[in-house]
Order: structure tokens, then C-alpha cells, then sequence
């Protein structure tokens, strides 16, 4: 018998659990049978199932290679893993010998640890058990299964009971593993009650108030990023991927957290793109290595030491305790991310300063098929409540930790006191924005023009801060048209009047992509909006974000009689063909004579196009590998066509990039124009009000 047998043979379920997902372990059990070993040798076993060929070595499961399109350990892996325990036999239900998981534990020290991940790696791995909230200790009967629980991920690692720490498996991807299995073994060894590992030389503080730029290293950053252009686009490395990720986490980039988490993104994005990932955004990468580059050159030749803080960001701690706090609800929304998590986020907002917080239950992967963020929220405990109860309520929450950017940690020593169900009316709404200077004039509006005003200011770009994903608004229409639904663009349209008779519109697409989150929203709305023995809302709270040149207000609750969350509706949407859905189809056909439509903006959708053109051109003249051609068909008409239209500061950026001849320069002469193009794009973006 093949001495590989044996080694996959033992793998036990939890330790394939912590490499994929209880589904992908059921699924590969029921492909076992069909199972079909073309070799088993002493080098290699080869497996077909379904189609797909499985090879093994001696390497372990983690190095194992599949002919099938999967990025992580796939379904057809597990299969032969079953086969083969059926060609060895069945372990026994116990070990022979109990394991001694604090010897075994005892042989991981910190000269173990370093030498195998790196001091970075190390220091990385000490910070993401500083950031678990929970961690769980479960011995099985081969493997230690360690899983640490944080606000933004839950990472599950398999310690093995024998090997070395190249044994030690999980579902994360290659370039994080180093890291996540040694906080892993640091969690478990803590645990096991050995003392904690520390690196061999105390990190100096870093004083802020006397922050100087590293010059060699803004000069590598600023080398790599111009590879990461000019090659990551048309041939993508995983050498590129882990120099970013060294570059992210060393000692030096911690004093600049607002450029090491850039550089962490990119690292991120050029991995969906080496393995195809059909979420993998282009645009979105180019304007983060446009971004960095940015943001390094602006470190490089700023004198000004506030400039200079606040471009490299705040180093603080992940959550700093701002004390007892109190909150109002104002919704909660799903949410699923192009790399994969999936979570439901609550939105609060605090009267007497008008600062908005959140809070997020999330998963990193949707492998994982234990998390059901609807679940989450109705039943998870946070601060002692459910997030159910506290999106829609007023409480105090006492021993409160908040991050820069508003978000709440969930630990267990900040509880939600006096809670009482928030019931808001118009009249104690609209009393909010009698004063302009109130703490919480910004978050309701009467005037769509002054609301235009006030998302212009909050998502204008700036190097100098980090950029407003999204923002929450309360609105108070005057008067309420029926949903329009446009079938070409599978887009529903909600417009709304204020008191001086102008429009706007609130969005809603509808996508079938992940959960269809986009059809669950648009049902909901329709069926609440329908639903002849409820009255029309009084307020709706919308998330307004920039989006491709434009300004998006997307409703996530409806303020009436009750409250009404479009993700988490009280009772579910009527089905198609019933009573509502002919009403709703009635009021499409003759919502034209409620409210007028908006009109073209063709001096901004030409403007949009023209940019959208130029961020195209730098794409693929990336991908071409800055080839002379591609500029001269790309880059040369584009910059002649800005000049003409009047776009002259970015007519001259592009012209620098095709003046230039060495592949450094034409890379960073690039990114600056694309950064160039994305900051226009944001400066062009508004909400279009219309009478």
C-alpha cells in the first residue's frame, strides 16, 4: 500500500471542516463513491471525480491540485480524501494514546513561530489575536480545532496532533495563512496556559506629533506600485502579491495605516484577478494603486506635520472606550462583498452630537453555511439585546468602544441599558432641522437642494481624510409618487417632492446576483408601499453613496405608523400575481402623471462618459504591458480629445504618460492620471433634483 494512503487516510472531518465548510465536507463525503484512482503510487495519487483530476503528493491536502476552477480546497479534493480513508479502513473511534496538547503546544515557541512566518509575520499574527473578541478551544481526537471570532471574520485553523507548523491547515487564503495559523497556535497555547510569545525587541511607540515620512521606503512603496500597474494587470504574480502584503505589514508601514491598509487592499485585488475571479473589478483596482500612489507621493513632499498626520492616518487601537453613550435606531441593512463576506450591518446615530455609529455581524466567506445574517440579527446577542430590537429602538450603552470611523465593537463589556422603543412622528422629526447648527440638522432634510448641497460636501474627495463609504439620511417628503419600475434597466425608481415642489429619486436595482438582495428590497418596498391598510410613510431613511458619476439614495426603512426595514420586513412579500402585485402594476403605468421625470443631464452624462473612457484606456493600456502601441492607440487620441473638451489638467496628465519612455515613469505618469480621472468622477458626482 502507497505510504500516501495513510496520510490523507487520518485526516479526521474537523481539520476539513477548518480547510472548506461543513458543506463542501457533506458534498465531497457523497462524491466519495464516485470516485476513480488512475494512480495510487508512491509519489503520487491520481483521483478522478466528476470530471475533475485530483492530484496528491506528499505535500498534504493544502498543496493537493485540482483540474476544476476552485481558488480554495474544493469539493472533488475532499472526495478523493474519503475514497482513500475507504481504501485504508476506517480509523478507530479513539486514539490509542490520549494527545498532550500542552507538549505539543510547548514546541511551537517564539523561535519556532518566527522562523517560520517572519517577524511580520509574527507581529501580524500577535495583532489578529489582540483583535479576536471570542476564541474556541475544541480538542478532537487527531487536531486541535482553534477559531477566533473577530468583529470583521471568523478564522478556524486545525492544529494537527503531529508535524511541523507547515501540518497546521485552514480555508484562509495562501498569503494570509502564515499569519492566521500562528495567532491560531498563540490562542491555543495561551489556552493551554504557556506564557504569551512576544517579539524578540519591544516595537518603539510611534509619536505622532514628531511623525517623519521614511524616504527608502515611500521610494520602494512607490517602485512596487508602479510593478503593480504596469505588470499586475497583464501577468499577475503571486511574488507581487506577497511584496505588497511584506510592504503592509512592517514596522515602518504601521505608522501610516491609512497606506499599509491601501496596500493590503491591492494585494487583495490583484489575488482575485490572478485566480479570475468573476467579482474582480478592474476600475477598482486601478483606483486603488492610483490612490496609493497618490497618497505616497503627498507623503513624500508635505513639510507640514499636521498635513503630514493626517495623511498617514490616526495610530490608534482598533477601538478606543469613548464611555456611556446614548443611541437611537435607525435601521439595518445586509450586506455581500465582492471578496466574499456577508453580514448585516446596524446603523445608530447619537442625539446630542449627530455622530453615526454602526455595528456588523459578518462572516468573511459565504462558504460558511452556519451564518445566516437574517438569523443573526433576529437572534444574535449583542451588548445583551438582539440587533432586532436595537435597530428600532433608543438606549444607552454603557462602556461603550467606537474605531475612527464610527464603528462599534461588540465586546461583552459594553452592555445596552434603558432601552425603549424609538417612535418617531413627523412633527419630533421635523423639529430636528429647526436649527441648522443642531447636531442632527445634517441627518434629516426638508429641502432636496440642500440635501444635494450637503452629500456634495460629505463625499468630496480628499487625500487628507479617508473617503465616506456611505451615509445615512432621514428624508420628509411633502408628497409621495408611486414606484416606477424600468424594465430595461431593471431599475426601480421612487421619486419624492419636498415642500418647494423639486424631485429626486430613490434607487433600487434589481439583481440576482449573491442573496438577490436588490428583488427581496424592491418586493418589500412594493408590498409595503401596496398594502392599502397601512398609510404612506412620513420619513424614509435611505443610504446615499457616489456611484459611477452619480450621487445614489437607496431606502433601507420606512417611518410611518410602524417602522419598516426593507431587509427585514415583518412578514414576508406577497408572491407574484396576487392582489398587490396588479396594484403595483397599475401604479407603474400611471406614475407619469404624479411626478414629472427627471430630466437628461446631457452635459454630465457626456462628461461621465468621457471619463469612464479615460479609466478604460488605463486599464488596457495596463494590460497590453504598457506596450508603445497601446499608448499610441489608447492614450495619444484621449488626451487630444480632453483638450477639446475643455478637460485641459487632464489632457496633460495623459500627455505626460505617452512623453515618457522608461516603464517606472510611464507607470506613475499613468496613475496620476487615473487619479486624475477618479477624482473628477467623485467631483462630478451629485444628486440630480429636479422641478
Amino acid at each position: 500500500m502507497s505510504d500516501l494512503i495513510p496520510l490523507y487516510a487520518q485526516i479526521e472531518d474537523t481539520t476539513l471542516e477548518a480547510m472548506a465548510s461543513k458543506g463542501i465536507v457533506r458534498r465531497g463525503r457523497a462524491d466519495a463513491a464516485n470516485v476513480q484512482f488512475e494512480a495510487i503510487g508512491a509519489d503520487e495519487i491520481v483521483g478522478k471525480v466528476e470530471g475533475a483530476t485530483v492530484r496528491l503528493d506528499d505535500k498534504g491536502l493544502a498543496k493537493a491540485r485540482c483540474s476544476c476552477p476552485a481558488a480554495t480546497i474544493c469539493r472533488h479534493k475532499i472526495a478523493v480524501v474519503f475514497a482513500l480513508r475507504t481504501q485504508a479502513g476506517e480509523p478507530p473511534a479513539t486514539p490509542a494514546v490520549e494527545i498532550d496538547w500542552p507538549a505539543r503546544l510547548a514546541a511551537f515557541d517564539r523561535k519556532v513561530l518566527q522562523g517560520a512566518v517572519g517577524k511580520t509575520g509574527l507581529r501580524e499574527a500577535i495583532r489578529l489575536l489582540a483583535l479576536a473578541e471570542t476564541t474556541t478551544i475544541e480538542p478532537g481526537q487527531l487536531s486541535l480545532r482553534v477559531m477566533l471570532k473577530s468583529n470583521a471574520e471568523e478564522i478556524e485553523v486545525a492544529i494537527p496532533a503531529e508535524g511541523d507548523f507547515n501540518a497546521v491547515v485552514s480555508g484562509l487564503p495562501e498569503r494570509r495563512r502564515p499569519a492566521g495559523h500562528a495567532a491560531a497556535i498563540l490562542a491555543a497555547r495561551r489556552h493551554f496556559g504557556h506564557d504569551a510569545i512576544e517579539l524578540d525587541e519591544p516595537e518603539p511607540a510611534t509619536d505622532q506629533k514628531g511623525f517623519v515620512p521614511d524616504g527608502p521606503l515611500l521610494a520602494v512603496m512607490r517602485d512596487t506600485l508602479c510593478r503593480a500597474y504596469a505588470q499586475g494587470f497583464a501577468v499577475p504574480s503571486r511574488a507581487l502579491e506577497e511584496r505588497l502584503m511584506l510592504l503592509a505589514v512592517s514596522s515602518r508601514a504601521e505608522a501610516m495605516p491609512r497606506l499599509s491598509t491601501s496596500l493590503r487592499r491591492i494585494a487583495e485585488g490583484l489575488e482575485q484577478r490572478r485566480l479570475r475571479n468573476v467579482n474582480h473589478d478592474a476600475a477598482e483596482l486601478l483606483r486603488e494603486i492610483a490612490f496609493s500612489h497618490a497618497l505616497l507621493h503627498a507623503l513624500s513632499q508635505t513639510n507640514d506635520d499636521a498635513r503630514l498626520r493626517r495623511l498617514a492616518g490616526t495610530v490608534r487601537a482598533e477601538y478606543e472606550p469613548i464611555g456611556d453613550i446614548n443611541l437611537i435606531g435607525l435601521g439595518a441593512t445586509i450586506f455581500e462583498t465582492i471578496a466574499g463576506a456577508v453580514g448585516v450591518t446596524g446603523h445608530f446615530v447619537e442625539p446630542a452630537t449627530g455622530r453615526r455609529f454602526t455595528t456588523t455581524l459578518a462572516r468573511g466567506t459565504t462558504h460558511d453555511t452556519r451564518f445566516d445574517p437574517r438569523d443573526a440579527y433576529r437572534n444574535q446577542a449583542i451588548w445583551g439585546q438582539t440587533l432586532a430590537r436595537l435597530a428600532s429602538a433608543s438606549f444607552r450603552l454603557s462602556g461603550a468602544q467606537a474605531s475612527s470611523t464610527g464603528r462599534l465593537s461588540l465586546s461583552q463589556t459594553s452592555r445596552a441599558e434603558a432601552i425603549q422603543p424609538f417612535k418617531p412622528d413627523r412633527e419630533s422629526v421635523a423639529a430636528w432641522t429647526v436649527d441648522h447648527n443642531a447636531p442632527l440638522a445634517d441627518l434629516v432634510h426638508l429641502s432636496w437642494p440642500m440635501l444635494a448641497g450637503h452629500l456634495s460636501r460629505c463625499f468630496a474627495p480628499s487625500l487628507d481624510s479617508p473617503a465616506v463609504a456611505a451615509q445615512p439620511v432621514v428624508l420628509l417628503p411633502s408628497r409621495i409618487a408611486p414606484v416606477a419600475f424600468d424594465d430595461l434597466t431593471q431599475r426601480l425608481r421612487w421619486p419624492l417632492m419636498d415642500a418647494s415642489g423639486a424631485w429626486l429619486s430613490l434607487t433600487l436595482d434589481h439583481d440576482d446576483e449573491g442573496r438577490g438582495l436588490g428583488a427581496r428590497r424592491i418586493a418589500a418596498l412594493e408590498a409595503a408601499l401596496g398594502d392599502a391598510g397601512n398609510k404612506r410613510p412620513f420619513a424614509i431613511v435611505a443610504m446615499a453613496r457616489p456611484e459611477a458619476g452619480r450621487m445614489v439614495l437607496e431606502p433601507m426603512a420606512l417611518w410611518g405608523e410602524t417602522q419598516s426595514s426593507l431587509d427585514f420586513p415583518e412578514r414576508s412579500p406577497a408572491q407574484a400575481g396576487d392582489v398587490v402585485s396588479r396594484i403595483m402594476a397599475g401604479l407603474r403605468r400611471t406614475v407619469a402623471q404624479f411626478a414629472p421625470p427627471p430630466p437628461a443631464d446631457i452635459t454630465m452624462r457626456q462628461t461621465s462618459q468621457l471619463l469612464g473612457n479615460g479609466v478604460d484606456a488605463l486599464i488596457g493600456f495596463a494590460e497590453s504591458g504598457l506596450h508603445a502601441s497601446a499608448r499610441e492607440r489608447l492614450l495619444v487620441p484621449l488626451a487630444k480629445t480632453y483638450q477639446l473638451a475643455s478637460l485641459d489638467p487632464l489632457a496633460q496628465l495623459l500627455s505626460r504618460t505617452t512623453a515618457t519612455s522608461h516603464n517606472n515613469d510611464t507607470a506613475s505618469a499613468a496613475l496620476a492620471a487615473a487619479q486624475g480621472l477618479f477624482t473628477m468622477q467623485s467631483f462630478t458626482s451629485r444628486l440630480q433634483v429636479w422641478s
